[in-house]
């Protein structure tokens, strides 16, 4: 007698840049699912899909966690990937994926990641990289450089990605054009080359906390630092940020005037903060992209796979992929009939803004988050993962995420742009932040809107320079993934 399939694989499902799929794939995967009477199905989202090879290394960690997790109830469970022309620089850490040899130079098979995703930008992203190699040394190259940074972000106002860059809406003066790209070149290359610096020096403090950790000197460190008036909302923030810059009260110019020059000379350490303005960039038309694929192409076709099975969805996503993943709810609500219920929803290090699911935005006048009411589609947990090791999240996404005409006069930088992945859920009412190691199945029950888990504890690699972003393959979040999916 054929023993039962341990974990089922139905592959992925693909979405070009307009969030269109193949039809006949479609019915091929819904067919599968219906067919397989696989109980359980995570629906996985990442933005690691730079070409064949990378897509199928970082799939198979996530089916290798998922696998083990579930290995006790074979046929139970099952994992559907999701993948769209995304991609992460090759500096990044990526599970199964060779780091460059030449760590000062801009690697070849990133420039090809690039020109193979972005393949409408071939003629500026040539450009770009051209002067991350070359680095000249004279500053008007770098204002060459900021001027086709801007051609690469730039959009048609009609092109239906331009709905899809904020995070939030509502505001009396909305806002879409991030200040990275319209601040002065040179300043811009020198906050991120510092916020670098900072993050290394930042690393030598990790290193050093978690030999006392791995010795059991010392636990995970508790977040805190709210102020009295923010006690009963869910997610408290770190009370160190990893660098100044994310706990300033004031924007990059320093509240001066745009075109503030940087306070430094050295034309090669404005290049090494170029190569991070330039990863950030990509990372920003990416979000919009994301935003895109998860509501129109992603959100759109979750009814069908549900559709003549009794099976139970899991959405998954980590990073960019978590923001297709947090969009994809407002592709159920848009269908028309009567939406599908996720039965879970866990981002994992989400690469949004931590009050995309608020109901008002703090020191505004008005505005709710982009995803602000949606927790009512998700039947069961709504968990996000955090982690204030995680230095891409929580200095270089808020140096990223500021808009023109924007400040943080009141509040930190940190506060007013973090993102999900560093600090949680912010702006709504809940439960106070669960370290991951304690979570158990009363943590994730279905009367708790949403269950930010302190994963610091796992995600806290001194990688440089995203930190811990892509430490989520351990068996703690395969646990936590099981969990979800059995509340």
């Amino acid at each position: 007698m054929a023993q039962p399939t341990a974990f089922h694989d139905f592959g992925a499902l693909r979405f070009d840049d307009g969030a269109a799929s193949d039809p006949g794939r479609t019915e091929q995967v819904c067919a599968a699912v219906r067919d397989s009477g696989v109980r359980d199905l995570y629906v996985v989202a990442h933005g690691a899909h730079n070409d064949e090879a990378v897509s199928r290394a970082v799939d198979d960690a996530y089916r290798a966690l998922l696998t083990e997790a579930w290995r006790d109830a074979p046929g139970r469970a099952g994992i559907l990937g999701v993948h769209w022309p995304s991609l992460c620089f090759r500096d990044e850490g990526l599970p199964g994926v060779a780091k460059p040899a030449d760590a000062t130079g801009f690697d070849q098979a990133t420039a090809d990641d690039l020109l193979r995703r972005l393949p409408d930008h071939a003629d500026t992203l040539t450009q770009l990289i051209g002067l991350l190699r070359d680095r000249p040394n004279h500053k008007p190259a770098l204002d060459d450089f900021g001027t086709a940074l801007r051609r690469l972000a730039e959009l048609p106002l009609q092109d239906p990605v331009a709905a899809f860059t904020a995070d939030t809406e509502g505001e009396v003066m909305p806002q879409s054009d991030p200040l990275m790209l319209f601040e002065d070149t040179r300043t811009m290359c020198a906050e991120f080359g510092g916020a670098v610096d900072d993050l290394r020096r930042a690393r030598k403090t990790q290193e050093s906390r978690a030999a006392r950790h791995d010795s059991g000197t010392q636990g995970s460190e508790a977040s805190g630092g709210d102020t009295p008036a923010e006690g009963g909302i869910a997610g408290a923030r770190p009370g160190q940020p990893l660098s100044d810059r994310a706990g300033r009260g004031r924007t990059i110019a320093g509240g001066g005037p745009l075109g503030e020059q940087p306070g430094t000379s050295d034309v090669a350490k404005l290049w090494d903060g170029a190569h991070e303005l330039f990863r950030q960039v990509v990372r920003h038309v990416l979000r919009r992209r994301a935003g895109l694929i998860g509501q129109q192409g992603l959100g759109a076709f979750l009814p069908r796979l549900a559709e003549g099975s009794d099976v139970r969805l899991h959405l998954v996503g980590h990073g960019l992929g978590g923001r297709l993943a947090g969009f994809a709810l407002r592709g159920l609500e848009g269908g028309g009939a009567e939406p599908i219920l996720l039965s879970s929803l866990t981002l994992l290090q989400a690469e949004m803004s931590h009050f995309a699911f608020a109901d008002s935005l703090p020191q505004q006048v008005s505005g709710h988050g982009a995803l602000w009411s949606l927790q009512r589609l998700v039947q069961g947990p709504l968990i996000c993962t955090f982690s204030h090791l995680d230095f891409h999240l929580g200095v270089l996404f808020p140096l990223s995420a500021q808009m023109i005409g924007d400040s943080a006069e009141l509040v930190t930088s940190g506060r007013k742009w973090g993102a999900l992945g560093f600090d949680g859920i912010q702006g709504v009412e809940g439960p106070a932040p669960v370290p991951l190691k304690d979570i158990a199945e009363p943590d994730l029950r279905h009367d708790v809107p949403y269950v930010n888990v302190d994963a610091s504890d796992v995600v806290r690699s001194a990688h440089l320079p995203m930190g811990g972003h892509h430490d989520v393959f351990d068996p703690e979040i395969g646990l936590l993934l099981r969990r979800a999916a059995e509340s």
